[in-house]
């Protein structure tokens, strides 16, 4: 049984409702479905195009979409606010506490990331979390900004990224890094240290947004790519890094099933459409286009 409470918040001197709900997860070893909905179940496939030459500044990307501070349905992108501008639409402190990390525009309609307030406790070199920026950190709340609805419901996803055996370890929380609601289910992502809970760590959950059941998590060490892109019934996202193998990945968003593993040569990062219907990906120090076979 999922038991939910009310928490409001007042934005430009209008009082709002919001209804929070923990997320129910018996496990972090993935729990896909095994069948899709009827017509469901076809996922888009990948073909390797081209790569770029390594690039000078790894900002300087392939496309417009995905140079750093232009990203598609990334509004608050900036972790030092030189980009960071907060939409009217939601507070920028939630719950008298919790702080605005992020927002995303990239689904049926906004999603807003919330976390603890930034340190005023000084770091070694002289600045604390909150002169670095004023994002709130390890974001674990996620505010659906559903304009039909004068309630917005809220997730709170603590006891997915709060194993108990971390529980109040702020080195050990995971975060979400990434949300987007595409016909009534949330999609998001969870990033945390790559030592986390024993490899559990890196991974898409879905919920149905009428019944606030989890309808599948995937197998970890699956996305820790900064975004991934919804594509017909399919999830595309990256996972790679140091000392590990890197890889672009689709899944059946459906199920959670992964359909494809594509060797890439450095992590991905950052995933757009172009205009003229190709996948590009920022990887660590160069992009790759894909075609997508429908």
């Amino acid at each position: 049984m999922v038991f939910a409470h009310a928490q409001n918040y007042t934005l430009n001197g209008v009082e709002h409702e919001t209804v929070i709900f923990p997320i129910a997860v018996s496990n972090f070893d993935g729990q896909t479905l095994s069948a899709a909905p009827v017509g469901k179940s076809k996922t888009v496939t990948l073909a390797k195009t081209s790569f770029s030459a390594p690039l000078d500044d790894y900002n300087a990307l392939a496309l417009p979409e995905l140079k750093l501070g232009n990203i598609i349905g990334h509004p608050t992108l900036g972790w030092d606010d030189t980009d960071y501008r907060i939409p009217d639409i939601v507070p920028e402190i939630y719950s008298g506490e919790w702080v605005l990390n992020d927002v995303f525009y990239d689904g049926d309609y906004p999603v807003a990331t919330y976390g603890r307030a930034p340190k005023t406790d000084l770091l070694p070199w002289g600045e604390s979390e909150k002169d670095i920026s004023r994002r709130g950190r390890d974001p674990h709340l996620i505010m659906l900004v559903d304009p039909t609805r004068e309630v917005k419901k809220v997730y709170n996803t603590s006891s997915m990224t709060f194993p108990p055996k971390n529980r109040g370890a702020d080195i050990d929380r995971q975060s979400v890094e990434w949300a987007v609601v595409k016909d009534g289910i949330l999609y998001f992502s969870i990033l945390g240290l790559s030592g986390f809970a024993n490899g559990q760590n890196a991974y898409i959950v879905a919920i149905d947004t009428s019944t606030d059941e989890t309808l599948w998590v995937s197998r970890p060490n699956t996305c820790n790519s900064s975004n991934f892109l919804i594509i017909d019934n399919s999830i595309v996202c990256g996972y790679g890094g140091t000392g590990i193998t890197d890889y672009v990945n689709v899944l059946n968003r459906f199920t959670g099933v992964r359909k494809q593993h594509i060797w890439v040569a450095t992590a991905p990062d950052w995933f757009a459409l172009g205009s003229d219907g190709k996948l590009y990906v920022s990887l660590y120090d160069k992009h790759i286009s894909f075609k997508v076979n429908r």
